[in-house]
């Protein structure tokens, strides 16, 4: 009887230590496994991220030779052009629309950059407003203003849209039926560049 307690006591010691071995080998494991997957997704991202840039790059490269070749051939334009002037037109109210609506852009540069690569007219407006910032800085609207043939003086928010009014005393979001703001929006100085 005792050979067969010992016996017992050595069989659960076995499978005590069997499963307490299987539960260490299987965290083991899991963590090794959480290593390599967050190691391939990284090296998958980065490997991904390199070709899509370079693809992008090149399919951009190439699209902007053609862009410019069409642009630069003045052959086309008729004969009153001469090699070396870059012409810039005002548009009509719906050309406008439609050059915004393919821009995709966000900012005032990357529109201003789209629209004279079109050959546009565009201004750069510097909207200073009053509130107040840390010493020597002052807080800006960036928009892009287009002078339409057929609507007129049009300024524009680059991440809206929208057509917007700026006037110097006057409160950006009052004029241009937004929520008032929890600070000082109103326009203290408005700089355009053509």
């Amino acid at each position: 009887m005792k050979g067969l307690i010992r016996s017992g006591i050595i069989i659960m010691a076995l499978i005590v230590a069997g499963i307490i071995s299987s539960i260490i080998i299987t965290v083991e494991l899991n963590n090794r496994l959480a290593t390599a997957l967050e190691h391939g997704f990284k090296e998958g991202y980065a490997q991904g991220s390199l070709e899509g840039y370079q693809e992008g790059s090149r399919v951009g490269y190439q699209e902007g030779s053609k862009l410019g070749y069409v642009r630069g051939n003045w052959k086309d334009y008729g004969s009153g052009y001469e090699e070396g002037f870059y012409f810039l037109y005002n548009p009509t109210y719906d050309e406008l629309q439609e050059i915004l609506a393919e821009s995709e852009a966000s900012s005032a540069k990357e529109i201003h950059k789209y629209a004279e690569a079109y050959g546009i007219r565009v201004a750069y407006v510097r909207c200073q407003i009053a509130r107040e910032a840390a010493e020597g800085m002052v807080w800006i609207h960036q928009l892009v203003a287009f002078e339409t043939v057929d609507s007129g003086f049009i300024i524009i928010e680059p991440w809206s849209y929208r057509e917007v009014k700026v006037e110097v005393g006057k409160h950006y979001s009052e004029l241009n039926g937004l929520p008032p703001r929890s600070y000082d929006d109103t326009v203290t100085k408005i700089t355009i560049v053509w």
